[in-house]
């Protein structure tokens, strides 16, 4: 699954429908060596490996009077100012995470939110240049392998195998398939799921 899902997901039950789900990432589809070679791009400040994984998706045009910027997540060029906007609101996804997988990537999602508590440039700096590959790659590139997806409203858990999140309502899913899912993580996901989690739980 790609993070970018977490924008456009909400609790599929009816009567809840709650939005965002929070998530926890157990494990990556992406390589170990890649998350690795992206820290050691935001390291050195060198974009190579950053720049050859999203090549022609990131666009940034600064032949005229006003910076104009498309990428995955504005699917269009715009000028800086509104631009900044729409990466706000994508930048907001990553709060939901918590990486529990144990690999560099968890520090790429806290490099990516430190932008959070930044001011908006009113120029486009190295510095800017830097997180927009980051959340681009972060967002569009990375893919969770297994993990779990909370709603906090009606406490309904969903998990993520082998990269396909399952979010079928209470009445399709197997007891046996999920109370195993639980089982396999149970290090991993809150005591509340475990004990309280709907459809089922461990209790």
């Amino acid at each position: 699954m790609k993070l970018w899902l977490l924008d456009i997901l909400a609790c599929p039950i009816e009567g809840c429908k709650s939005y965002p789900l929070k998530l926890k990432i157990f494990s990556w589809e992406t390589q170990k060596e890649d998350f690795e070679k992206v820290f050691e791009d935001i390291q050195k400040k060198d974009l190579f490996f950053l720049k050859k994984a999203l090549k022609d998706r990131i666009t940034i045009d600064e032949s005229g009077s006003t910076v104009k910027i498309e990428d995955e997540m504005t699917k269009e060029p715009l000028p800086l100012k509104d631009y900044l906007k729409t990466f706000a609101e994508k930048l907001d996804i990553l709060t939901t995470i918590e990486d529990l997988s144990g690999t560099s990537s968890a520090q790429l999602v806290k490099k990516a939110l430190e932008t959070r508590k930044e001011k908006p440039p009113a120029s486009l700096t190295p510095e800017l240049t830097t997180s927009i590959y980051l959340i681009n790659w972060l967002l569009y590139r990375a893919e969770v392998e297994e993990g779990l997806m909370i709603c906090e409203k009606c406490n309904r858990w969903y998990p993520i195998i082998e990269t396909i999140p399952h979010m079928l309502p209470d009445d399709l899913r197997e007891a046996k398939e999920d109370k195993a899912f639980l089982e396999k993580w149970k290090n991993n996901i809150p005591k509340k799921i475990l004990n309280e989690g709907k459809p089922f739980n461990l209790k």
